[in-house]
């Protein structure tokens, strides 16, 4: 079972506000997770053929090539910068 001081120290680094009257049906559902994540942690894993058997897989031979174009590569790109694929000003970002 989670604590109440577990669920708040979870709910402070989520940044998420926790109300009062939802603390108890939080930490029950929270509790119920835990334990299926245990159920799925000691899971017997005695039937599986975790070994992969048989030969492994055929890859093709590495070949060397030219590469195309810059050009031809960015032709259909919206943005495009220095001869590179670009991003919105500002995507990405994080407060």
């Amino acid at each position: 079972m989670i604590t109440p001081g577990e669920l708040k120290r979870i709910a402070r680094l989520a940044k998420l506000s926790l109300a009062a009257e939802d603390t108890d049906a939080l930490m029950t559902d929270m509790s119920d997770i835990i334990k299926v994540a245990q159920s799925i942690d000691n899971a017997d894993l005695s039937l599986l053929n975790c070994t992969g058997g048989g030969e492994p897989a055929e890859l093709r031979d590495d070949v060397v090539a030219p590469s195309l174009p810059a050009e031809t590569i960015l032709s259909n790109a919206s943005l495009k910068r220095g001869g590179y694929f670009a991003g919105p000003v500002g995507a990405g970002k994080t407060e």
